[in-house]
């Protein structure tokens, strides 16, 4: 059976609007993000879901989410815009230096990610390594949109991997820090539950730790934490732990 042709009322502007109210699940931002009206990639959007016939997104939420169809449409749209801008970079000047981009949480930049950028640059390869940061979400988004080339971060729920490739690099303890000097630490016999009448850092709600931590923390009776403080900034946490 002969493939049906790509619809030519598909225009870039439509993929690329479509790509970033998925990302930033706003059209007000996507607009802002495009440099455009926030009425035009309303339209943007409208005009491609009449053209591929199914609704892209949820709109009975504060934020848009992709309905089913959305998500699978988010795969083809996300490596097909990948390939035609890589195509376009390779255009360029064949002796223009290489940029690897790496997303990566803040934990693995500070802690993993250091002496492999160092092994690298020292093979001497014409690339320039740049790093970003982010919660493992957004640098999913940014991976899925090709603005980045790889991301080191946290296993992902199954249908947030869909379409990625993956490798499993290492294995993390989930653990409970203090500041020197603090109370619990002269408890003799310490219990997790005796966390509650501190002020407790938890991870934001997210991240992909957060069920984690409160698995841990229920399985230890402890349903509350007192005045949280939600961050996933490890410079942060270890300032306000001192």
């Amino acid at each position: 059976m002969a493939k049906r042709p790509i619809d030519s009322r598909v225009k870039l502007r439509h993929i690329a609007c479509f790509l970033e109210v998925a990302r930033l699940k706003s059209v007000v931002k996507a607009a802002d993000a495009l440099n455009m009206s926030q009425p035009a990639a309303s339209k943007t959007i409208q005009e491609l879901e009449e053209i591929v016939g199914v609704p892209l997104f949820d709109r009975s939420r504060r934020n848009l989410f992709l309905t089913p169809s959305g998500e699978v449409f988010l795969r083809y749209a996300s490596t097909s815009f990948t390939a035609l801008r890589q195509g376009i970079d390779s255009l360029g000047s064949a002796q223009a230096q290489e940029i690897v981009k790496v997303g990566a949480l803040p934990t693995v930049s500070a802690r993993i990610l250091p002496p492999s950028v160092k092994r690298f640059s020292d093979q001497h390869l014409p690339a320039t390594t740049r790093i970003i940061t982010g919660p493992n979400a957004y640098l999913l988004s940014l991976l899925r949109m090709g603005d980045v080339d790889l991301v080191i971060g946290r296993m992902a729920d199954p249908d947030a991997m869909t379409g990625l490739a993956f490798e499993h690099l290492y294995s993390e303890k989930v653990v409970f820090v203090v500041r020197p000097g603090h109370p619990l630490l002269a408890e003799p016999r310490f219990e997790l539950s005796m966390i509650e009448p501190y002020q407790t850092l938890m991870p934001t709600p997210d991240s992909v730790i957060r069920p984690f931590v409160q698995r841990l923390l229920l399985a230890h009776g402890v349903s509350n934490v007192r005045d949280e403080i939600e961050t996933v900034s490890n410079a942060f946490g270890r300032s306000f732990t001192r």
